[in-house]
C-alpha cells in the first residue's frame, strides 16, 4: 500500500470515529435586510456515527443593518431524532464590490440523539462572496463552526469545516448546497435545500 493511500484511509477513519451532532451553516452567510425574512428547508445526509437523514426548517429575520436572527426546527432518522435552536448573525463586513463578506454567527442548538440529548454552543466565523454569471448568481461560502457540546453533565470541544454555495435563480429563491467535514466531535454531512427570501 502506498503512503498516500494509507494517509487517505487514516483520514477517513478519523472522520468516521468522530461522534456528535452537527448543524450546517446553510444560509446564515447570506444576510437578510432589516424588516425582511427568509424561509429555508434543508434536507441533510450525515456520514458519521451511522449514516442518517434529517431535515431542518429555518426562519431568518433581518433585525438591523448588521444583525439577523434565525430559528431552526428539525427531525430525522437513525441516531438523530430532533433538533431545535437559534442563531444570531453579525454581518461585520458586507459583501460589496472589491471585498468579500465576513461575519460571525453565534448558534445554540439542542439535539435529541438516540441515547441522550446534546446542547451545542458554537461560534461560526464565515466568509462569502457573490458572483454574477449572466442572469444567475452564485455565492460560495466557507465557515468554521466551533464551540462546545454538553452531554449528560460533560462537555467536549466541537468543530467542523463547512463549504457551500447559494445559487440564485429568481429574485426571491435561492438553492443551497453544503458539505461539512468533521474536525472534532462532529459529523460529516452533505446538505442541500431551498430558501425563499421576502
Amino acid at each position: 500500500m502506498k503512503l498516500n493511500q494509507i494517509a487517505v484511509m487514516g483520514a477517513l477513519l478519523i472522520v468516521a470515529s468522530c461522534k456528535g451532532a452537527s448543524a450546517g451553516t446553510f444560509s446564515l452567510p447570506h444576510f437578510v435586510n432589516p424588516g425582511e425574512f427568509a424561509l429555508g428547508f434543508e434536507p441533510e445526509l450525515s456520514f458519521t456515527n451511522g449514516a442518517g437523514l434529517s431535515a431542518t426548517a429555518r426562519y431568518t429575520h433581518g433585525i438591523t443593518e448588521v444583525i439577523n436572527l434565525t430559528g431552526a426546527l428539525g427531525t430525522g432518522g437513525g441516531a438523530r431524532k430532533f433538533r431545535v435552536g437559534t442563531a444570531g448573525t453579525f454581518d461585520l463586513f458586507p459583501d460589496i464590490e472589491g471585498q468579500p463578506g465576513i461575519g460571525l454567527a453565534a448558534q445554540a442548538m439542542y439535539f435529541r440523539l438516540a441515547e441522550s440529548g446534546e446542547f451545542e454552543l458554537t461560534g461560526i466565523p464565515y466568509i462569502h462572496k457573490s458572483f454574477i454569471t449572466g442572469k444567475s448568481e452564485i455565492e460560495p461560502f466557507l465557515s468554521i463552526p466551533l464551540g462546545w457540546a454538553f452531554v449528560a453533565g460533560n462537555y467536549k470541544a466541537v468543530s467542523t469545516l463547512s463549504i457551500g454555495a447559494l445559487f440564485k435563480t429568481t429574485e426571491n429563491v435561492r438553492y443551497v448546497m453544503e458539505f461539512g467535514i468533521a474536525i472534532n466531535n462532529t459529523e460529516s454531512y452533505l446538505s442541500g435545500g431551498v430558501v425563499y427570501y421576502h
